[in-house]
């Protein structure tokens, strides 16, 4: 692949070693979180494996803008659940720190309230607990009760959801499964749940906009997605690689050149080739067609469905299918780069707005831009200066809109709206903001639709409803095309960059147990 990646002469002879054990190929459609964990995990085990991205650079959404000295993620900049990123690595016989440096920040984020209240959550429980107790003390014992009942319900989750694979109803209707059913408690919403045990506001509203990770309303998220505040706040709590997660695509795509894999830029797939029932291989924009005992599609499900899958072989994913199902909202992007630093922020600096529920409910049941938008900011520069420029800051901002089913018209809107949240931000933590950009690009939900084939422009999948998890969610393996496996936010087990990079393992380990292979572990030693 010609990355330079040869320093070391025993990973070469791994390299070669590995293209021995068997003949098998794989290609896999879309060089993502989810494409580059199945594919590095094959060529790990001695597949042919060959990785097609249609754009001129890797890592899809887990990659960066790099222009005018900036380094500027594309889209996930939270990275929770280290130890899937360490055990991934440690699997196929590597040491995360020789690939990524990570440093675990303090405090997790800093929340700005409508009302001056700002939240500066630190890593260190006792440390929480005082800031929960400053700004409501009786919220502390709600708090001790939340964390209390929620463990059994977070391995629970990871355990007999997260990590299996679930593609088919036996494996979903197990005692085991079932039981786990039971412990997930989901019957209730993200909001509803936590109101359980806490009374403020503003500490509800800190315990459940988490939600929006996943591109989905606390109002309407199961509330078993309580266990992302804590997995950050009493399990993982929060970590940057050093260069921003774009890091760790790079790491990937590294690994996937050390085991021996292909990666095809500019090679975007027309359609998946499938003869009697099973999928064979890809034909190419150009033409070109490509052949292999498996394929794996990591584009967007429904998008998958809607355009590389002749109409025969969909099956219960017709196009009114498709449109039935729940996307999650869309996100509106300002990556900036600006000339000078704003010392007041934080990595991860979140805005929220007058009305919480009035904002979401504008977002995910009108389908309209919120009167007031919610903003998520990250400025990686607080703690790495090489992402930009001696002096200057990268700015990275997100907020939340609806996807391409509302009928915005962003060619119309997109001009005020920026206005409306840049003075946002300037009335906040960044004064005089507009005078001080130098490099500026915008992502609309068009962009995500056309870049990134994400469907409706859906930016972070389809949404994690109940009826849309676990079994409910569409498979790895196809239900219809035997040879033909799925990964990405939009199959089981859903969004987040650890959890996509779990269904990357799930269907890696689908692929050897289907095609009879026996897992290769290669001695650590030789690396």
């Amino acid at each position: 692949m010609g990355n330079g990646f040869r320093e070391n002469p025993a990973k070469d002879s791994l390299k070669e070693s590995a293209k021995d054990v068997n003949g098998k190929k794989a290609l896999v459609i879309g060089a993502g979180a989810g494409g580059l964990s199945a594919a590095v995990r094959l060529a790990y085990q001695g597949w042919d494996v060959t990785v097609l991205e249609k754009e001129a650079a890797p890592c899809g959404r887990l990659g960066a803008i790099e222009e005018a000295g900036y380094t500027i993620d594309i889209g996930p900049t939270i990275m929770m659940m280290d130890d899937v990123f360490r055990e991934f690595f440690a699997e196929v016989g590597r040491n995360i720190e020789d690939y990524v440096e990570l440093v675990r920040l303090n405090p997790l984020y800093r929340l700005n309230y409508q009302d001056g209240t700002v939240l500066a959550l630190p890593s260190d429980m006792k440390a929480l607990l005082d800031e929960i107790r400053r700004i409501n003390p009786d919220d502390v014992d709600g708090y001790l009760r939340f964390l209390s009942q929620i463990h059994s319900r977070y391995m629970a989750a990871r355990k007999k959801f997260i990590e299996k694979p679930l593609n088919k109803l036996e494996e979903f209707l197990t005692v085991d499964t079932l039981t786990g059913m039971v412990q997930l408690k989901t019957l209730n919403n993200m909001y509803a749940d936590i109101s359980r045990f806490i009374k403020d506001e503003r500490l509800r509203i800190a315990l459940t906009f988490q939600s929006i990770y996943l591109g989905i309303s606390p109002f309407d998220a199961p509330s078993i997605y309580t266990i992302i505040a804590y997995v950050e706040h009493g399990v993982s709590g929060v970590w940057y690689p050093k260069g921003g997660m774009n890091a760790i695509g790079k790491a990937l795509v590294r690994l996937l050149d050390e085991f021996g894999g292909n990666l095809r830029l500019n090679a975007a797939v027309q359609s998946i080739l499938i003869e009697g029932g099973r999928a064979c291989g890809v034909r190419l924009a150009g033409g070109e067609e490509l052949y292999a005992d498996v394929v794996i599609s990591n584009v967007d499900f429904p998008t998958s469905m809607e355009t590389l899958i002749a109409p025969e072989h969909r099956g219960k994913y017709t196009p009114k299918k498709l449109e039935s199902m729940t996307n999650s909202c869309g996100a509106l992007m300002f990556y900036l780069g600006v000339n000078r630093r704003y010392e007041n922020l934080d990595v991860h600096n979140i805005y929220f707005t007058r009305d919480y529920k009035e904002t979401l409910d504008q977002i995910f049941e009108e389908g309209i831009l919120p009167d007031d938008p919610a903003i998520y900011l990250y400025a990686p520069t607080r703690i790495d200066p090489s992402v930009a420029p001696e002096n200057k800051e990268v700015i990275y901002v997100l907020v939340p809109v609806p996807n391409l089913t509302s009928g915005v018209e962003w060619e119309k809107e997109l001009p005020r709206y920026r206005e409306k949240v840049m003075t946002k931000l300037e009335q906040a933590d960044l004064p005089g903001l507009r005078g001080h950009i130098e490099f500026e690009k915008v992502y609309t939900p068009h962009t995500f639709q056309q870049r990134f084939n994400l469907y409706q422009g859906a930016a972070f999948g389809l949404a994690p409803t109940l009826l849309q998890s676990g079994y409910f969610r569409p498979h790895i393996s196809s239900d219809e095309v035997e040879n033909l496996y799925f990964v990405g936010a939009s199959v089981h087990p859903g969004g987040g960059v650890p959890v996509v990079m779990t269904c990357g393992k799930l269907a890696a380990d689908l692929i050897l147990k289907d095609s009879g292979d026996q897992a290769v572990r290669w001695p650590k030693t030789a690396v």
